[in-house]
């Protein structure tokens, strides 16, 4: 009886001749597949072969065909050189002047430096460092800020002139209220992508021919064009949508301001990947003898002959396309972005299977996930809970949530992460919710300056934000709920973004800032006077406009505001608050803020409101004379029956006014009657309620002729009819007292100019003319200016368009080189 383990190697033996053969078989049909295939696409040819077919392979040979994915590769690396170029021309021109500005300090501290027992830090020519009466030689020479290359007149002229164009936002387009306008992206942002949408077009099209005689001589020439651009695109888009990605470390610019393009560079692979699909479908391949070829290909029955992956592939690009749509990613976020990433994986796979490697197909796809592996590698920098020798390894660092003023929430994450000013980071809270992941801006410095009491080597991470919705809800739900002592942990994916410049090297900076935009604010303002102390910091003024809602939101940054205000360098940091919300709350009559009603607001504000507003009422008199309140006649009659009965029926007695509608608006400061004939008659109209009357009223004249009367007592005006003249006073349309809307309305029309202290900080009520303010500024700025603004879309609009217009100086006056801005998103 034979031996068990010769049955087993006898049968192993016959299995493994079964498999080679097996094996052999499916690569004799695999290579006939593939050798027929290409013959469908490249066909051969011979002088007999029909004219059509000599042309396919000589015209424009389907073998050669990869060059037209070049084109766009060329097309992507010009701008990247570009942008690249812009960048460290102004790194190095900013470093050259921050290091001959140390140079001059270093060598005016070493000369004429005073002895701190007798220095006189009172006094503005403390900061001087110049000798006004040297006993010997000539008076001392300006300090060197600039050199011949940090200074190109002909650069600055060119570069202004470009930011005066493209510095000007597209106007957004409001379709219908009540529905989401249209935003356009940025001006340059358009121009990029409307050159790229005319350069695929035009290398699709112009090239001839688009199609060949018959669908046997090869695949259309039009498809194959489109077919090539889409794939070479694939490794930009997904480098685009990268955190961390070779097109930010290159160019500077950050992936928040990149995704911008990724989005549209994916609408532009659908435009071309439906050229690509079209023609063949004009030209289908059973016609002209196609079909047999696919036939031969495809073995299966009843299998779809496009089915090799166009319509697997384009079915997740559109996809991808719709459901990025503002409208939709806005709407359902957190589905966004559960759902982009597995479906940009499905769509490379489709990829692949489509293209079968034809031509450089597949080295654009292998670059592709190449890209993205390397881009999820490099992002393991990033994260605070992977590097194994810090204590957040994998368990991530402690935070806690501190509740401020007007709800607003305050993240402080101790942590070993070294970060810049203006830059984010996305924090992950699992004990409030595990999945979602949202960006924050860091409002605290990384500086020795600000230790952490965490420990050594650890710095606090001050992440302040408004609750909204979704995670930042939830957030302040929990810390309701659970209390001050409460600690969470934080994963955190950062820093990213921030400035491209370097702030400190410009002589003049304007900061602005919305509401919560001042996170973005503080870190830049903290570190560029700490520069200006330690003498690294061209800088010697900077101008701070904030705009908020309520006065409680100072609160949030109230020991950062008092370190600006006594730390920096004397006269050289100028804020301006803004209070622009208001209202009185109607029970108790007290001033509190809109959205909080719990919280009251100065009494001093409302004080002044309500006695301007009454003031107007006690003055207002007429030859007609208006009805009193019937409040007022109690308080007159003072509890006197009688009294009060005699000035009822005077009340009732008063003559009224002439109907409103027959007195003509207000021309030049003078009240126009309409001309009338002898023989006309006034026919009065049905009287009319106040609202209704209010609505008719235009504000800005009532604003106007109230201010004037306020100040300076009674106006009468002359009315002119056939000859008889009579004294009026006008009559604003309101009561004698203001109602609660009037009130809310013209709460701030009457307050007096804020006065400004000697430190240059201030506090105003109302809205900041943004354009007037820096058109003001710009009467001092110097040689360059930096304007940072941080806030809601208008705020942005309004200062992207005044530093647009202002670009003219810079080419008009020889003192001026530069007029830089850095918009932050508000979101951010």
């Amino acid at each position: 009886m034979p031996a068990i383990p010769d049955i087993l190697a006898r049968r192993a033996g016959v299995a493994l001749e079964q498999f080679e053969s097996a094996v052999s078989v499916a690569e004799r049909e695999v290579v006939g597949v593939v050798s027929t295939l290409v013959k469908r696409i490249n066909v051969p040819f011979n002088s007999t072969s029909p004219a059509g077919l000599i042309e396919a392979n000589t015209r424009d040979p389907w073998n050669k065909s990869g060059k037209y994915a070049l084109g766009w590769v060329y097309f992507c690396i010009i701008l990247l050189v570009f942008a690249s170029c812009i960048r460290y021309y102004h790194l190095f021109t900013d470093k050259i002047r921050t290091v001959l500005h140390q140079e001059e300090v270093l060598k005016s501290s070493a000369t004429t430096s005073p002895d701190t027992d007798y220095e006189l830090s009172v006094l503005y020519t403390d900061k001087s460092t110049n000798k006004f009466f040297p006993r010997t030689g000539q008076l001392p020479v300006p300090p060197k800020t600039q050199s011949s290359v940090s200074s190109i007149g002909p650069i600055n002229n060119c570069i202004a002139f470009f930011r005066y164009i493209f510095y000007r936002p597209i106007p957004q387009i409001n379709l219908r209220k009540g529905w989401l306008p249209i935003v356009f992206p940025s001006l340059g942002v358009t121009v990029i992508v409307a050159a790229a949408l005319i350069f695929v077009t035009l290398y699709c099209f112009v090239p001839q021919p688009l199609y060949w005689q018959s669908i046997a001589f090869g695949s259309p020439p039009l498809a194959i064009r489109a077919g090539m651009l889409a794939v070479a695109m694939m490794p930009w888009i997904v480098g685009l949508s990268m955190k961390a990605n070779l097109i930010s470390f290159i160019t500077g610019i950050g992936h928040e301001r990149l995704n911008v393009l990724h989005r549209w560079g994916g609408y532009l692979i659908l435009f071309l990947s439906l050229i690509h699909t079209i023609p063949f479908y004009i030209t289908p391949v059973w016609d002209q003898g196609g079909l047999q070829t696919f036939q031969s290909f495809f073995s299966k029955a009843h299998i779809y002959v496009y089915g090799t992956g166009r319509i697997g592939a384009l079915v997740p690009l559109c996809f991808l396309c719709v459901h990025s749509l503002p409208q939709l990613r806005n709407w359902m976020y957190e589905l966004f972005v559960t759902l982009h990433v597995p479906v940009a994986i499905v769509f490379l796979a489709m990829m692949f299977w489509h293209c079968h490697n034809y031509l450089t197909s597949w080295n654009y796809l292998f670059a592709t996930l190449a890209i993205w592996l390397f881009s999820y590698l490099t992002r393991l920098f990033y994260l605070n809970w992977t590097n194994p020798f810090r204590m957040s390894w994998l368990i991530g660092d402690e935070a806690s949530v501190t509740i401020m003023p007007e709800n607003a929430i305050k993240i402080t994450v101790p942590t070993q992460i070294k970060w810049r000013p203006g830059q984010y980071v996305y924090l992950r809270m699992p004990g409030i919710s595990v999945f979602e992941n949202h960006p924050f801006t860091i409002a605290s410095l990384c500086s020795d300056d600000f230790p952490s009491e965490y420990g050594e080597g650890y710095r606090d991470m001050v992440l302040v934000f408004r609750p909204f919705g979704g995670f930042t809800k939830k957030v302040l739900r929990s810390a309701i709920e659970r209390g001050p002592w409460h600690t969470y942990r934080a994963f955190v994916d950062g820093p990213y973004g921030g400035m491209q410049r370097r702030i400190e090297a410009f002589d003049h900076v304007v900061l602005i800032a919305g509401g919560s935009g001042i996170t973005a604010i503080v870190s830049q303002l903290l570190d560029l006077i700490k520069r200006m102390r330690d003498g690294k910091a061209v800088t010697k003024s900077i101008q701070v406009i904030w705009a908020l809602k309520r006065p409680e939101t100072m609160e949030w940054f109230k020991e950062e505001l008092r370190i600006c205000r006594e730390f920096a360098p004397p006269g050289s940091v100028q804020c301006q608050f803004y209070i622009t919300a208001a209202k009185r709350m109607t029970q108790t009559g007290q001033l509190v803020s809109a959205r909080t009603p719990t919280r009251p607001v100065s009494i001093y504000f409302h004080d002044k409101v309500n006695d301007a507003f009454q003031d107007i009422a006690d003055k207002r008199a007429s030859g007609f004379s208006t009805k009193r309140h019937s409040a007022l006649i109690r308080d007159e009659a003072a509890g006197d029956p009688e009294r009060e009965k005699e000035l009822r029926r005077e009340n009732e007695d008063a003559i009224t006014a002439l109907p409103q509608a027959h007195i003509v608006p207000v021309k030049g400061g003078n009240l126009a009657l309409p001309e009338t004939t002898a023989n006309s008659i006034i026919q009065p109209k049905p009287k009319r309620s106040i609202a209704a009357r209010r609505r008719d009223h235009n504000l800005s004249v009532d604003i106007a002729q109230a201010a004037e009367v306020g100040s300076s007592g009674l106006e009468t005006v002359a009315l002119n009819t056939g000859g008889s003249q009579m004294n009026q006073t006008f009559d604003f349309g309101f009561p004698s007292t203001p109602t609660e809307f009037q009130k809310n309305l013209m709460r701030f029309a009457f307050l007096p100019a804020a006065v400004k202290k000697k430190d240059g900080w201030s506090t105003e009520y109302g809205r900041p003319d943004i354009p007037y303010t820096l058109k003001q500024l710009s009467k001092d700025f110097g040689r360059r200016t930096c304007v940072f603004v941080c806030g809601p879309p208008s705020m942005r609009v309004d200062v992207s368009n005044t530093v647009a217009e202002l670009q003219k100086e810079i080419w008009s006056d020889p003192s001026k080189d530069e007029l830089f801005l850095h918009a932050e998103n508000y979101a951010i």
